[in-house]
């Protein structure tokens, strides 16, 4: 009979066991989702700003290469637009900095030092080229970095 009901005690406590293991499993396995979907998400606002802040630079170049004139009031949206994706960028790199490799971090201080350097070019075109060139890297960086971070294939 002492045989039997060890046998049952121990078939409870393997049961309570395996529950408590498979709660826990669960329960990593749901976290572990989340902050992946939380990085994700953070990566792909991130690329999102930058590509709002490359396209006034885009706009503006591709304009001049047309001969054509952007209005004053249509070139003052788009630098707006910049300003406002760039300070995206920042609150985005800031906020998310415990989600985010610090690579990232590296990369758009690399950007805005290429945004800094483009402020002596000789030329308007050369400024945007430059303006331009120095967001595409940090983009691909980003995304680099991410698709990396993110274990995407």
């Amino acid at each position: 009979m002492s045989l039997e009901i060890l046998k049952i005690l121990i078939q409870i406590l393997l049961s309570v066991g395996a529950a408590f293991l498979g709660a826990w499993l669960a329960s990593r396995r749901f976290r572990n989702e989340r902050w992946w979907e939380k990085k994700s998400e953070a990566y792909s606002e991130l690329v999102e700003a930058l590509h709002n802040m490359r396209w006034p630079s885009s706009e503006h170049f591709d304009a001049g290469l047309e001969h054509r004139e952007l209005s004053d009031k249509y070139s003052k949206e788009l630098w707006e637009d910049f300003r406002r994706a760039r300070k995206n960028v920042w609150k985005i790199t800031d906020s998310s900095s415990f989600l985010i490799s610090s690579e990232v971090l590296k990369a758009v201080q690399e950007m805005e030092q290429g945004l800094s350097n483009s402020r002596n070019a000789d030329t308007w075109f050369e400024h945007l080229d430059e303006q331009s060139t120095a967001i595409d890297i940090c983009i691909e960086k980003v995304k680099n970095i991410g698709v990396k971070e993110l274990g995407i294939k």
